[in-house]
């Protein structure tokens, strides 16, 4: 597992290391609470949700459509809503926010340094899918179809992980100016695919995290903002008081 390349400790620090990054090239970024984390997709973490990834999908399909405000569009749809409400997918979720990514990191304790994460997705892609056109658009680039659950458990080859922007349908994509990355059938952590050489990240220590979530806060980066549902609201504004 790659090692964090420095320390963050503030938003001074992050600023630091944004400027040291310099050049036009698109990053996206992450954070984990705790630092020993990988980056694998929710549905790895589990062998029996690898086993029963349909059945997961069906069942939330079924229980869902009741719940929401209105038919979804597409397969894509459906994966982007039941990833940002917590069942287990092939996504892992990515920001173009520096600061998002920050909050992330510092959002609890857990007890452990926290990880900010850096990836460069036009490297990225370069390396799993040479010749593809830069960042991908779920619905429109059709080298993603074989991300599908239904398609991904065929037996076709082994894809490896791409970064791919969706139309921004759902709130929380828009609050967290959301982008993924996507697995294939391999659940091997993102930064040891390629030799993780489009990859960077800096360790949050645990003695920090609370000025850090302090400052994000006078920026305007809460639970309210980056969570825009009822719940958060009302545990945000509770926790004013």
């Amino acid at each position: 597992m790659s090692e964090p390349i420095g320390e963050i400790g503030s938003v001074e620090d992050l600023m630091k290391v944004l400027a040291s990054e310099g050049g036009p090239e698109t990053r996206w970024y992450r954070g984990h609470a705790d630092v020993s984390w990988t980056l694998i997709p929710s549905l790895a973490r589990k062998r029996e949700w690898i086993e029963s990834e349909i059945l997961l999908l069906k069942k939330f399909k079924q229980n869902a459509i009741p719940r929401i405000a209105a038919p979804l569009g597409s397969e894509w749809d459906w994966l982007f809503l039941a990833q940002h409400h917590g069942l287990p997918t092939r996504l892992l979720d990515w920001s173009e926010n520096p600061l998002i990514g920050l909050y992330f990191a510092c959002e609890y304790d857990a007890g452990a340094d926290g990880r900010f994460w850096i990836l460069r997705p036009n490297d990225l892609n370069e390396k799993s899918s040479p010749g593809s056109p830069g960042i991908l658009l779920f619905g429109h680039d059709r080298i993603l179809d074989n991300y599908l659950p239904e398609e991904a458990r065929s037996p076709s080859p082994i894809q490896p992980p791409v970064a791919a922007v969706a139309a921004r349908s759902f709130g929380r994509i828009v609050a967290q100016s959301g982008t993924f990355t996507i697995c294939h059938r391999s659940f091997e952590p993102l930064e040891n695919m390629h030799e993780g050489t489009y990859l960077e990240s800096h360790s949050i220590p645990l003695a920090r995290k609370a000025f850090i979530r302090e400052q994000l806060k006078v920026l305007g980066i809460n639970a309210m903002t980056v969570y825009p549902d009822l719940t958060h609201l009302a545990e945000y504004v509770k926790s004013e008081f």
